[in-house]
């Protein structure tokens, strides 16, 4: 506990020096917020779309959406530090390179609530409404994708080991994972195959678990799929970082 605390101060104290890295990952969700959920209000309410109300269909999507993002891409953070040989200088300390990995992922959760926290206050300028019980359910599963996502791109940013690399394999799996998600319009609207892709994509099962807990409807089936989906895959992909750094710090 001691050498996770250590790590989490150390980096908490390197993002504080530059706190643009804090609300980064929110500039791309901020935009569709401002952008093109006004556009959805000429879809609202036509036969198809789930909500009269296009901000309270959009807005928990974006919260997804923005775990997505942010926790996909924090492994440039990881890489920065192999490159620079702050890995290679941790091998002669006896620091726990268990505490090594959940320091960095704690840190990264913490910026991920921050990060859901603006986005919810600026969609309810735009008339979002939510249940407060609901929105605590919200932030442990915007924690267990956020978890998985981390885990993932700190593994990744281990093995690839080079920018452009890592850049290509992240944008390869996010890209189709946040279209066959359901954030953007209903999958009801695509053809028969992109609806089948999109059972295997498990963010569309979160995306559809968000617009239920910001409703109030915790005890929608889609909230226990998507809590036992991420509950196994942030248990796998952490046990899988946890190895790759215990060998990149041997």
């Amino acid at each position: 506990m001691r050498d996770i605390y250590l790590i989490m101060t150390n980096e908490i104290r390197v993002t504080f020096r530059n706190p643009f890295w804090i609300f980064h990952g929110l500039v791309q969700p901020v935009i569709y917020l401002l952008l093109f959920g006004p556009l959805l209000n000429g879809v609202a309410g036509t036969r198809g779309f789930p909500s009269a109300n296009a901000i309270q269909f959009f807005a928990p999507g974006l919260l997804i959406m923005n775990a997505l993002f942010s926790a996909g891409f924090v492994g440039f953070s990881l890489q920065d530090k192999v490159d620079c040989g702050f890995l290679e200088r941790l091998r002669v300390t006896p620091v726990s390179r268990l505490a090594l990995a959940l320091g960095l992922i704690f840190v990264s959760s913490i910026e991920l609530v921050i990060q859901s926290t603006v986005l919810v206050l600026c969609a309810l300028l735009f008339g979002l409404q939510f249940d407060l019980f609901g929105v605590l359910l919200l932030v442990v599963l915007i924690l267990l994708i956020g978890v998985a996502m981390a885990s993932t791109s700190f593994t990744l940013a281990l093995i690839t080991r080079e920018g452009g690399m890592l850049a290509g394999v992240t944008n390869t799996f996010v890209l189709p994972l946040l279209i066959l998600s359901g954030v953007m319009l209903p999958i009801s609207f695509g053809p028969p195959l992109i609806q089948v892709l999109a059972r295997f994509d498990p963010f569309l099962y979160a995306v559809n678990a968000a617009r239920a807990l910001i409703n109030g409807s915790v005890l929608d089936p889609s909230v226990g799929i998507a809590f036992l989906v991420f509950a196994a895959l942030s248990l796998v992909t952490l046990a899988v970082f946890i190895r790759g750094m215990r060998e990149a710090v041997a």
